[in-house]
């Protein structure tokens, strides 16, 4: 089978054996979506199609669906409502007027000389209403790939400074752009030296449906989403003291929106990524508030070039060591842990070998006022987890260990 395949290039790649395993399979674990091995792009009414691009994948099944409004306040509704066919829809603006409104697209652009990563941001959150952001930096590295030059890119735009439209990906924030055209993300901006302008193809995939509900209320939504990975730019330039510069490589890509407050919804948050030019290793965990009636949930998902290896909404987190923050509210946090991962008989199990917990007071910078008021719904504190990992793959029968070291993520709210 083609997974067995990727399994069996993943091992070699990184100098291990992929052989079919002698031991009986794990029994079926339960499932709370479908997982399709490749989400084919389904553009809104009045966007560019690019079904023959994807017509060799079937289309993924309309996941069942439940009447919201009849759920108790405290539910939470995980990856099963909507479709498990990644559409356009899924990441066009909502503009809600929510105050717990937050949307985001990001983009690493893994090209050479330059590297540029940008991120497109509007949000209502705490003294931000109606307000656009753009952070990210260009970087340029010389033929050693070392990097020698770093600029960083930082707006804050009030309303009426950006622009964006509910029906199609549009965004205008001031002389950045980010829009859909003709089946690719197509995004421009500036730094200090000069301007930037990519198009990017997509390679969507989503958890299960990709979206979690809040409550009983249908606008009370989380969604998150990887919108490209592991593919090649269409066309890159970086214009650097008015002389343009050809630039090739890869790009990786999310979007992420909310209509509440991640304080509301979360006590703890914890995300890993590691990419490299071939693997991609995502998995995010969210430990819900006391205010829903949620176990914690979340999703790990592995890629081998561009393509699904292993995905699954059904996580196990077992802590294998605690690190105590006594200079920041007595956090206890799981420093170093082991997850597990399943999906019918394959699994995944991803296992921290070392860790050194490095803490940030997220609300450090904000004036005393801001920071005095923002306190009262939540004290978070992000920890950088710099670790040594092993990831265990069991795929059709077959095996492939994956050691890697890279940095993890873990923020506790209250």
């Amino acid at each position: 089978m083609k997974q067995c395949i990727f399994v069996a290039i993943i091992a070699s790649l990184f100098c291990m054996s992929a052989c079919k395993s002698a031991e009986t399979p794990a029994p079926a674990q339960p499932q709370e979506a479908a997982q399709p091995a490749a989400q084919p792009v389904e553009e809104p009414a009045g966007q560019p199609s690019t079904a023959a691009e994807t017509t060799e994948e079937p289309e993924a099944e309309q996941a069942p669906q439940v009447d919201l409004t009849k759920l108790p306040e405290d539910a939470v509704t995980i990856y099963t409502q909507g479709s498990t066919k990644f559409s356009m829809k899924d990441i066009l603006p909502i503009l809600s007027d929510s105050s717990g409104y937050s949307q985001k697209w990001e983009f690493y652009i893994y090209t050479r000389p330059y590297e540029v990563r940008v991120k497109f941001e509007i949000s209502n959150f705490a003294f931000s209403k109606n307000e656009g952001k753009i952070r990210g930096y260009v970087r340029r590295y010389d033929d050693k790939d070392e990097q020698i030059e770093n600029y960083s890119l930082s707006k804050n735009l009030k309303n009426g400074q950006w622009k964006a439209r509910k029906d199609t990906l549009a965004l205008e924030f001031d002389d950045y752009s980010l829009s859909w055209q003709n089946g690719m993300f197509h995004l421009k901006g500036s730094y200090d030296k000069g301007t930037f302008e990519y198009d990017i193809p997509a390679n969507p995939w989503k958890p299960g449906t990709g979206v979690v509900y809040f409550g009983n209320n249908p606008s009370n939504v989380f969604k998150y989403s990887i919108l490209t990975y592991h593919q090649q730019v269409a066309k890159g330039t970086v214009v650097a003291d008015g002389t343009p510069v050809e630039v090739k490589g890869q790009a990786y890509a999310n979007h992420y929106a909310t209509n509440i407050a991640v304080y509301d919804m979360f006590d703890e948050v914890a995300d890993f990524r590691k990419r490299t030019e071939n693997l991609l290793v995502e998995f995010r965990y969210y430990e819900p508030s006391a205010k829903y009636n949620a176990q914690p949930f979340g999703f790990f998902f592995v890629a081998f070039e561009g393509q699904p290896v292993f995905s699954s909404t059904s996580i196990e987190r077992t802590p294998l060591e605690t690190w105590l923050d006594e200079e920041n509210y007595g956090y206890e946090i799981s420093s170093r842990q082991r997850i597990v991962a399943h999906d019918g008989s394959n699994s995944a199990t991803f296992e921290m070998l070392t860790a050194e917990p490095e803490a940030k007071d997220v609300y450090a910078d904000l004036p005393a006022f801001q920071r005095n008021v923002a306190s009262r719904f939540a004290k978070p504190i992000e920890y950088s987890i710099p670790i040594d990992w092993e990831l265990l793959l069991n795929v059709d029968g077959y095996q492939a260990k994956i050691p890697m070291s890279a940095s993890y993520s873990i923020t506790r709210l209250r």
